[in-house]
């Protein structure tokens, strides 16, 4: 690995790792439901606005199913539990939490495409697993009330991005851009009819609030364009 793509490697990871800590912020007051449709409809009309200035087309009728599916576990869902989870745990445990979806695309591939693992895949498997309930161990969130079901939400989001990244790999290859300016919208959709039941903002939300969501935006916009 180059120098440059370690420090594109890290500075991706810290952007990652901020966004919980932002989520952790922001979810209290706005709900799961609210944030994440916030979050991925603002950065939705963001690529929309750069698609029409750079004359991108999503040709929709060609690709609007597979915009769907990856807007939904790749983006709508996990955003979805890791929001609901951050009103329990702390934002360094859904940092960890969110690291096994190497793991989950692993088992996925052997429980689902039969997939042959050596010695030294299992092995790393299991010191991953290892790993985490270690460091998942240690943290004194795990001991609030609701810590359970939030755990479980982090895992499911963190297996939807493998179910996402097996399954963008199986397709047809559509172009990345594409690939984000429409999975955002998807998302959009599919979370939208959650709203009139989420629990609606006690009072308005103050600036921390309001620079939290703020700052989410900018790391996803951050994280497309990368």
């Amino acid at each position: 690995m180059t120098p440059a793509s370690l420090c594109r490697l890290l500075t991706l990871s810290a952007i990652w790792g901020a966004s919980f800590l932002f989520m952790r912020i922001a979810v209290p007051a706005l709900g799961p439901a609210w944030l994440i449709e916030l979050r991925v409809a603002l950065a939705a009309l963001f690529l929309a606005a750069v698609a029409l200035w750079q004359r991108r087309a999503l040709m929709l009728r060609k690709h609007w199913r597979h915009y769907m599916i990856l807007g939904g576990f790749n983006t709508g869902l996990p955003f979805l539990l890791f929001a609901f989870a951050a009103q329990t745990l702390s934002a360094s445990l859904l940092s960890i939490l969110n690291a096994t979806a190497p793991l989950w695309g692993t088992v996925i591939g052997v429980v689902v495409l039969r997939a042959r693992l050596n010695g030294k895949a299992m092995l790393g498997l299991a010191m991953g697993l290892a790993g985490v309930a270690l460091l998942t161990g240690f943290d004194e969130s795990t001991l609030r009330a609701g810590a359970g079901p939030a755990i479980a939400a982090a895992l499911g989001a963190a297996c939807c991005y493998a179910i996402a990244s097996i399954y963008a790999k199986s397709v047809e290859q559509v172009e990345p851009f594409a690939n984000a300016h429409g999975s955002m919208w998807a998302a959009t959709l599919l979370v939208a009819p959650l709203l009139p039941f989420a629990q609606p903002v006690a009072g308005t939300p103050d600036m921390a609030i309001a620079a939290a969501v703020a700052a989410l935006l900018q790391l996803l916009r951050l994280i497309l364009i990368a």
